[in-house]
């Protein structure tokens, strides 16, 4: 049988637990499956179903209590720090005509010939069209204290994530080299241990979560890119834990939430005009993305975690998670090159963090004529 069929063959009824999680699967490969029957070693499970059902409770936990801490505490933390929930300015007259024209350049500022013809169908002068327009974009703008609040949520969320990673990762030897990661394969890796299924439960929870919620946050350009990263990082959660690879999984966990405190940090200290803040914060998010995702994420992770390792060539599960290990890396150099372009600017231009294209408005499908003072940093 070709690789190609039993890389096929990964996906036969993935959710027959018999199957999935049960010996057929691993015979197939010549692995034992020590599931059925056995008792996990003290301090390990081995995963089932049950995993992934927790999972989806904990979604719906996290989203409530995601209501909570940006309703009960960030929100008044943000009134206490004087960030508005509206722009100022005045507020667009009625026009369905105009809002109509808007709508079908999306929002976007037309162009000057554009806006003419629409001023003479309308009987208004070019000006007056322009106004309506900067008014109407700027209407559109998210509000400053929405985006504080899901920042804040964030920086709550990856600042615990990360720190309880490393709490957990710490005394592993995996961490350090990871060819560890595949000591006693293939008989002994199955099991997970207690605080590592922890930690990928609470980081598949919150990933579940934001794929329904970001359907609701603010809209950014990068939203796509964003749903194909939590639907990668989701099903290398998922692979990782029902077939014995969560020691590399939780790699990829830790490595990822450290630069993610540090963006969502630096936004904080953006919404709070702490520029200072905000210019280190983003200095130590570049260095972490390229350190981290740059760095050891390909070379220690996906070389020496699974190219590295002669064994694995004939484990066609490895293609899978390759695909979405490399599918990761395309995304962080894809916004690495983002990101490298808003410190260039605000190098070569001597400005703050809020003054340049560091900002939400650069990912957020809004005209480019907006208010500076809307313009705020978002990342990935």
């Amino acid at each position: 049988m070709s690789w190609f069929e039993d890389f096929l063959r990964v996906f036969s009824n993935p959710l027959d637990t018999q199957w999935w999680f049960g010996k057929t699967y691993h015979d197939s490969f010549g692995q034992r499956w020590p599931h059925e029957g056995e008792e996990p070693p003290e301090g390990y499970v081995y995963p089932t179903l049950e995993g992934y059902k927790h999972a989806v409770m904990g979604a719906v936990a996290i989203t409530f209590l995601r209501y909570i801490v940006e309703t009960l505490i960030a929100e008044r933390i943000g009134y206490y720090l004087g960030i508005r929930h509206k722009l100022d300015g005045t507020p667009p007259a009625k026009n369905p005509n105009l809002e109509a024209f808007l709508k079908s350049h999306n929002y976007k500022k037309p162009s000057a010939e554009d806006i003419a013809t629409a001023a003479r169908d309308q009987n208004m002068e070019v000006r007056e069209v322009e106004v309506w327009i900067r008014r109407r974009q700027r209407e559109r703008v998210p509000s400053k204290l929405n985006k504080f609040k899901e920042s804040f949520w964030r920086f709550c969320f990856y600042t615990f994530a990360f720190v309880y990673g490393l709490v957990v990762l710490w005394p592993e030897d995996f961490l350090w080299d990871t060819r560890y990661c595949w000591v006693g394969f293939p008989d002994l890796i199955w099991a997970v241990k207690k605080k590592i299924y922890y930690y990928y439960l609470f980081e598949a929870s919150f990933y579940l979560s934001l794929m329904g919620t970001q359907f609701f946050d603010t809209k950014r350009k990068d939203f796509w890119e964003m749903f194909i990263h939590h639907i990668a990082t989701l099903m290398l959660i998922g692979f990782s834990y029902s077939n014995g690879t969560s020691r590399i999984g939780a790699l990829v966990m830790v490595t990822h939430d450290i630069s993610d405190v540090f963006l969502e940090g630096s936004k904080l200290a953006i919404y709070c005009k702490c520029n200072a803040v905000a210019n280190v914060g983003f200095a130590c998010f570049t260095l972490s993305w390229l350190v981290a995702r740059l760095m050891y994420y390909p070379y220690r992770v996906i070389y020496h975690g699974y190219w590295y390792i002669p064994i694995l060539n004939e484990w066609p599960v490895v293609y899978v998670y390759l695909v979405f290990l490399l599918s990761l890396l395309g995304l962080h150099v894809f916004w690495f090159k983002i990101i490298l372009g808003m410190a260039i600017h605000a190098i070569c231009n001597s400005s703050d963090i809020d003054k340049d294209d560091r900002s939400d408005a650069s990912f957020d499908s809004l005209s480019d004529s907006t208010d500076k003072s809307s313009k705020l940093k978002q990342k990935n």
